[in-house]
């Protein structure tokens, strides 16, 4: 008897798109695992896109200025009325967290 694998071309052909497949495999675990983490979201605080040294020159540095300003007035809402605010086009802003005072009352 004979070896059919030795004569079928169909056979060859599945060998090497076999090893293709593990190749292919292989590469796509290698390049899952070397895919570094996600990154993590922006920080929530308004005031470090804020530092204006000088006053707004341009359009695109107008719209940002008037957004630190919006920003700044729904923050003093929040802190006068100790609540989040949700009025006056102020979304979710929290207010921020009392100082501590020096102050001290003296002991009875």
């Amino acid at each position: 008897m004979f070896d059919i694998s030795r004569i079928s071309p169909v056979l060859r052909r599945n060998r090497s798109s076999l090893r293709l497949a593990a190749l292919g495999a292989l590469a796509g675990l290698a390049y899952g695992m070397a895919v570094p983490a996600p990154a993590s979201a922006a920080p929530s605080d308004w005031r470090g896109g804020c530092q204006d040294k000088a006053a707004p020159q341009g359009y695109g540095e107008m719209i940002r200025y008037n957004n630190c300003v919006r920003q700044r007035d729904c923050q003093q809402l929040a802190n006068a009325t100790g609540t989040t605010v949700f009025a006056a086009g102020c979304f979710w802003v929290s207010p921020e967290a009392p100082v501590a005072s020096d102050f001290r009352r003296p002991a009875r």
